[in-house]
């Protein structure tokens, strides 16, 4: 995750970047939000293999994690049948907010509050 902001704002940013992953965390997305994303990734789908380059990269994904060899004939279904509940178990395992690591770019300025440097 990321996001640019004033340096005065930082403290503020960092809180509702925090405050956001944890809400999505106990909640995730809702039914809009959720269709609003399998429709941008199952759209765009046919963009991201619209080149030979592009579809040796996800040959190689499907090589190195071990996929399916249909794998790019399924995306699109696949994506489709996820469900609310399977993101908030997913983020409940893998992000711990509390284990992030904050890195702050540009001129030093006083700390915020809960980062490290």
């Amino acid at each position: 995750m990321s996001l640019q902001t004033k340096n005065d704002q930082a403290a503020t940013a960092r809180k509702v970047l925090m405050d956001t992953v944890r809400r999505f965390r106990e909640k995730g997305p809702t039914e809009n939000e959720l269709a609003a994303a399998i429709k941008h990734i199952t759209g765009s789908f046919p963009l991201r293999i619209a080149s030979n380059r592009k579809v040796v990269s996800y040959l190689a994904v499907i090589g190195f994690y071990g996929l399916p060899l249909d794998y790019l004939d399924r995306f699109s279904e696949r994506v489709s049948q996820v469900r609310a509940e399977q993101i908030r178990s997913a983020f409940n395992r893998r992000v711990h907010p509390d284990r992030f690591a904050t890195v702050i770019v540009g001129p030093r300025k006083e700390h915020v509050t809960g980062a490290r440097e």
